[in-house]
């Protein structure tokens, strides 16, 4: 529907131009600074329009050019950070099962050392 709409208004403008073209088929003087032309009107009014097209096409080149080169470099950045953020997290879980493995071990001896604690005092008291 979009493109149907787009067709439309070019050929509406493409016959506003033809008219007015037709209307104004004179020659009118052109002055390039070092000479003077005759030209008709119609020829300079055709390539006025094909200059401002060139330039709206070479401008709009360029901007999308600049967009997609910001967006390769935020995608390359992204990807870094989140390589990093990923890197950090596997290092984190690592830590956090360590520190688990070592809690328990700790628990384990600690719970050794009462053992012999208690067997210690079972002994004191059975030798009184």
């Amino acid at each position: 529907m979009k493109n149907q709409w787009r067709i439309i208004v070019t050929i509406l403008l493409v016959i506003v131009v033809a008219v007015f073209a037709i209307l104004n088929v004179e020659s009118v003087p052109v002055s390039f600074g070092f000479t003077t032309v005759h030209w008709p009107l119609i020829l300079l009014l055709l390539v006025s329009i094909l200059i401002g097209a060139v330039l709206v096409i070479l401008f709009s080149t360029i901007t999308t050019f600049q967009h997609n080169r910001a967006y390769k470099e935020l995608e390359k950045s992204s990807q870094q950070r989140i390589k990093a953020l990923d890197d950090d997290n596997q290092r984190l879980q690592k830590r956090l099962k360590n520190s688990g493995k070592q809690t328990v071990g700790q628990q384990d001896k600690q719970i050794q050392d009462l053992e012999a604690q208690v067997k210690d005092l079972q002994a004191k008291l059975a030798a009184k």
